[in-house]
């Protein structure tokens, strides 16, 4: 994939390498969702979200279809996106005809002070291109409940409500 430029930002393929320089937004990330969802119950601290999320990037980034994005402003990423293709399981294939191969979107994030400008759209775009180019046609992605604007963002662009996850309990 080559780099896209616009408005200052690039967006192009990143690769194992390129983990640890996502710490500081996916902590970003983390404590929007601690604001916005509250009740999904007690949040995680910094250093323990960020170990086990960037364990799961390497573990999903080690299938070669599987890719991350970075979208960069003068040599400092302000948003990216985490793409996990797999095997349909059981979860998928139980109830309705899904492709062999899906796709999931782990993260996608623009930092807070590159939002209102179009970069999910341009990421999205990306993904869609990486995922037309691999012939997969099926896209999950989840959001936290009171995360409204990456909701719209995704209803926008075609994605509807496949399935609900209630929880209760002490982790609830």
């Amino acid at each position: 994939m080559s780099s896209v430029q616009d408005g200052g930002i690039a967006i192009e393929r990143g690769g194992l390498d390129d983990i640890d320089d996502l710490r500081e937004l996916w902590l970003e990330l983390h404590h929007h969702h601690a604001a916005v969802a509250p009740q999904s119950g007690e949040f995680v601290d910094d250093a323990s979200s960020w170990r086990v999320r960037s364990a799961s990037y390497r573990e999903w980034l080690a299938d070669p279809r599987s890719f991350l994005l970075l979208a960069r402003s003068g040599g400092r990423v302000v948003g990216y996106a985490v793409v996990r293709v797999m095997e349909a399981g059981p979860e998928l294939t139980d109830s309705w005809r899904v492709p062999e191969v899906v796709a999931e979107i782990e993260t996608m994030l623009v930092s807070a002070g590159s939002r209102g400008a179009g970069l999910g759209n341009r990421l999205l775009d990306e993904i869609d291109a990486a995922l037309e180019r691999q012939g997969i046609t099926e896209v999950i992605v989840g959001l936290m409940p009171g995360n409204d604007g990456a909701q719209r963002l995704y209803e926008r662009r075609g994605f509807q409500p496949r399935w609900l996850v209630l929880a209760r309990g002490e982790w609830s």
